[in-house]
């Protein structure tokens, strides 16, 4: 008895050896562990080697006789992907995971089955989609059969391949498929998401996790407990405040799924993402009556844990990677530039590899997935553009190497929070986005032809026209007192900022040009940029207190440093004593509301101007108020002459004040470069 309970425990014991369940032939061969640790996957040690599981060393008891026992292991991981796709779909785009603990903390209402590879799905008895890999099955519109792309798989992501190697890859697989070859050879590595005519669309498989590293926990799980022991009962209202005030200007999270997991279960949700959604909604905190009587949790402390969160996020980065650092990136105050830099270029690089970047028409995708695709795309190319401009590094995204179209939401997105309006403003930032993007290779340019560079303007010019002119009748007033929509300032100041730029590069097309008159160009030139400057000041003295409370975009804080800047140099530039004055009295006016929208608005963004631009200001206001007197008319033959002494006077005051600051503050008239780097290199 005693060797029969031995014998049993050994036995026990023993890694599972069943018939239904057998080793692989390499696993075999080598006389060691076959460990299938994803159901429906290759084992863990072919895995590691980008090897197929091939099993065709089988003994003949094996082909007759047997009955139809227990299901077996490869026929349950089938079973269990016949999940509904329509809500993995849903799971897919906001990034849902399940915790470590394991099955034990699935819903009452969910059963093991239901998972999908680590995915929870809803239960709908009615969409059984059939299963991956099958070649005479119907491919599903969904892209939940493929969860490497989805950003659903537990262990494996997929990286897009260039169109080049995508066609000799679809040329493979209808070469390998017609004779006879098994499908699983070619859609183990690869996921064919496209077969439109010359443009396929094709995913290379990779590892999620850099080898030999493992984590204790989820990312961003330990920074996602604090931040909600932070806010505490409050959650509900701060999730709730940042889809009234900053999704509907923004909006790159699925709202839709979103709202329906935070009711159903929230642990499902991706930690990165949740702790962004948090610190993006604290700015806005004194804005929401439900927590106005409470105390604001501190910026610093939540966007630290948001920012760690992220951080561990990349090393097994997905789709919704993307999701939680363009919320990072739209936040505000700025507590890194620095930071911000790095973050949107793994950003850039990443939605590349993943394939936001080229057009999901013709993708096996529901429509829903197609949208939330192409405005997470559209939230990249927005941050990378306008970071462009005011960080002076170059653009990461070049036009001709993406074919997104402009984003379209869903009816039934519309009707969840009444935001047609603030759509079609994000709609219109993505527009002048574009538009941005065709002047940013001017800006950066160090080899231009002149003739060839005014040319481009002037057509860059009447696309900015045609923006304004075709813009909805809701927002034709955007930015006024006449348009309380949220986000409209930001839009009209992002506007005049393209036509500042616009003015900015021909002034700076014309010093270079060698051909040019500088009698008439040059003054030319100065008084339109001086002009756009005018415009754009004029702005932001006027906004009030209300629009100054809107969703601004943080790069806001040094666009208003270049407007200032562009002005002094207007002044300096001037030789008509009435300008002078007139450009003093603009920047004093600007100072003015800034230092005002500081005190009064908390308006974080006047910040960065006031800290560089307040004390030349106040310098030259001085110089002007001592040395040029108030204009008194004088008879016609003595007015020129009057002029000439007054400019004479405020050039040499100015020249002797600012003698100290000009060379650090103002670059040479031939290497004003634009944007200005150099302002940039401040502490994070």
């Amino acid at each position: 008895m005693a060797s029969t309970s031995t014998s049993s425990t050994a036995s026990a014991s023993r890694p599972y050896r069943s018939h239904k369940v057998p080793a692989c032939d390499l696993c075999r061969r080598r006389k060691i562990h076959c460990n299938v640790d994803v159901p429906g996957q290759s084992c863990r040690f072919c895995r590691e080697r980008n090897l197929t599981c091939e099993f065709r060393q089988k003994r003949a008891s094996d082909a007759v006789g047997q009955r139809p026992a227990k299901r077996s292991r490869a026929k349950r991981s089938e079973e269990s992907r016949n999940v509904p796709q329509e809500i993995s779909s849903k799971c897919s785009t906001i990034g849902i995971t399940l915790s470590q603990q394991g099955e034990q903390s699935l819903p009452a209402d969910l059963s093991p089955g239901q998972i999908h590879g680590q995915v929870i799905c809803l239960r709908n008895e009615h969409l059984s989609p059939p299963v991956l890999g099958q070649g005479t099955a119907t491919p599903s519109e969904s892209l939940a059969q493929f969860p490497s792309v989805a950003g659903t798989s537990p262990n494996e992501s997929s990286l897009m391949l260039n169109p080049p190697m995508a066609e000799d890859i679809e040329v493979l697989e209808h070469y390998l498929t017609s004779h006879g070859a098994a499908r699983s050879m070619i859609a183990k590595p690869y996921s064919v998401i496209s077969t439109a005519p010359g443009k396929p669309i094709v995913y290379l498989t990779v590892p999620k996790r850099r080898q030999g590293l493992r984590t204790e926990n989820e990312p961003g799980e330990k920074q996602r407990e604090i931040m909600e022991n932070v806010l505490g009962k409050l959650r509900d209202h701060v999730v709730e405040l940042y889809f009234t005030k900053m999704h509907p200007c923004f909006p790159v999270i699925d709202e839709k799924t979103f709202k329906e997991l935070w009711i159903q279960d929230r642990t499902r949700i991706s930690s990165p993402l949740l702790c962004d959604i948090y610190a993006a909604a604290l700015h806005f905190w004194h804005t929401s009556p439900d927590l106005q009587p409470y105390p604001q949790p501190d910026l610093s402390f939540m966007y630290n844990q948001a920012v760690s969160a992220l951080q561990e996020d990349f090393l097994e980065s997905t789709i919704t990677t993307v999701h939680a650092a363009l919320l990072d990136l739209v936040g505000r105050p700025v507590m890194s530039i620095s930071g911000n830099i790095i973050t949107l270029g793994r950003t850039v690089t990443l939605a590349h590899s993943l394939g936001l970047h080229r057009n999901p028409a013709n993708w096996r995708a529901t429509e829903h997935e197609k949208n939330v695709r192409v405005r997470l795309w559209w939230g990249v190319l927005v941050h990378d553009h306008w970071a462009s401009l005011a960080h002076g590094t170059p653009p990461l995204i070049q036009s001709q190497n993406c074919d997104v179209p402009l984003p379209n939401f869903d009816i039934e997105e519309s009707h969840i929070s009444d935001t047609q309006s603030s759509q079609s403003l994000f709609v219109q930032l993505c527009k002048l986005s574009q538009i941005l993007g065709q002047l940013l290779p001017f800006v950066y340019a160090l080899k231009n032809d002149p003739a060839d560079t005014m040319r481009s303007l002037r057509r860059i010019e009447c696309l900015v026209d045609d923006w304004e002119t075709e813009l909805p009748a809701s927002l034709q007033h955007a930015g006024s007192g006449d348009c309380p929509m949220n986000g409209a300032s930001n839009l009209r100041f992002c506007h005049l900022t393209i036509k500042l730029l616009l003015c900015r590069i021909a002034f700076k097309t014309t010093t270079s040009n060698m051909n040019a008159d500088p009698a008439e160009a040059r003054p030319y030139h100065l008084g339109m940029l001086r002009e756009a400057a005018y415009l754009l000041i004029d702005f932001v003295t006027a906004l009030t207190h209300t629009q100054l409370s809107e969703f601004w975009l943080p790069y806001t804080a040094h666009l208003l440093v270049t407007a200032a800047t562009i002005t002094l140099r207007c002044l300096l530039e001037s030789t008509d004593t009435v300008t002078k004055r007139t450009c003093a009295e603009k920047l004093a006016q600007f100072r003015d509301r800034l230092q005002k929208a500081k005190t009064e608005s908390n308006w974080d963004l006047a910040d960065f101007c006031l800290e560089r631009c307040a004390e030349p200001i106040d310098k030259i206001c001085a110089s002007m108020q001592d040395v040029l007197p108030v204009a008194v008319p004088a008879p016609k033959e003595r007015r020129t002459a009057t002029s000439s002494q007054q400019s004479e006077l405020g050039d040499a005051a100015l020249d002797f004040d600012f003698a100290s600051w000009s060379s650090d503050f103002l670059l040479p008239v031939d290497n004003f470069d634009y944007p200005f780097d150099a302002l940039w290199s401040v502490p994070g």
